[in-house]
């Protein structure tokens, strides 16, 4: 079964919406140039109001030292989703924060893919996005053709109800996740849509 992260909620709705319709993850944003950046005390609440079938990322960007330590301490999620880092970087958000990482990586271009394979042993799961993560459009699946990573890896960027099918029967990717695709505006999540897309990835039609 195609497991399913939820991204970018904002609201204990959104939350037991994500859960009851079949999501295993649900992810909150902390960044600020991001229509959906929650703060972190926003964070916090809605955190312990978390339904207990899904677990939890917070998704970063270049994270700093300080912002780890202050979201580690007060929030303590399942995961952290962190974009922009290398090698170097991810293994030492590992050691300080002894908490698994979602690893996102930009794909533009085939190479792209080397990079993914030399992250890897750093993450719990790979999320292969979009050049512009949150932007609603999605990259060539294409060049997932054929494609092995040894730990499951969540495929993001532009999907949506209405494509989600095809992107799995092109990637075969394990998980997916979903942000801009489950909402009605920039950053305002539809509780609809957000049934409707794990409809489809859990129910697909065929023919």
């Amino acid at each position: 079964m195609t497991l399913i992260k939820n991204c970018g909620l904002k609201t204990v709705m959104d939350m037991e919406t994500a859960a009851t319709t079949g999501a295993s993850f649900i992810g909150f944003v902390h960044h600020a140039a991001s229509v959906r950046h929650l703060e972190i005390p926003e964070m916090a609440a809605l955190h312990i109001q978390k339904p207990a079938t899904v677990k939890s990322a917070v998704v970063m960007v270049s994270p700093t030292d300080s912002l780890l330590d202050e979201i580690t301490s007060i929030i303590r999620p399942d995961y952290l989703q962190i974009h922009k880092v290398d090698a170097g970087r991810a293994a030492m958000i590992s050691e300080r924060t002894r908490l698994p990482l979602i690893i996102g990586i930009a794909m533009r271009e085939p190479a792209d893919l080397e990079l993914a394979h030399t992250l890897e042993p750093l993450a719990a799961h790979l999320l292969l996005d979009a050049p512009e993560s949150g932007s609603g459009k999605a990259f060539d699946w294409g060049m997932l053709a054929g494609v092995h990573f040894a730990k499951p890896w969540f495929l993001a960027g532009g999907l949506t109800a209405q494509n989600v099918q095809e992107a799995m029967r092109i990637t075969h990717a394990p998980m997916v996740d979903v942000s801009s695709g489950i909402e009605d505006a920039p950053g305002h999540k539809s509780l609809e849509k957000i049934a409707a897309f794990n409809r489809a990835v859990l129910h697909p039609t065929h023919g």
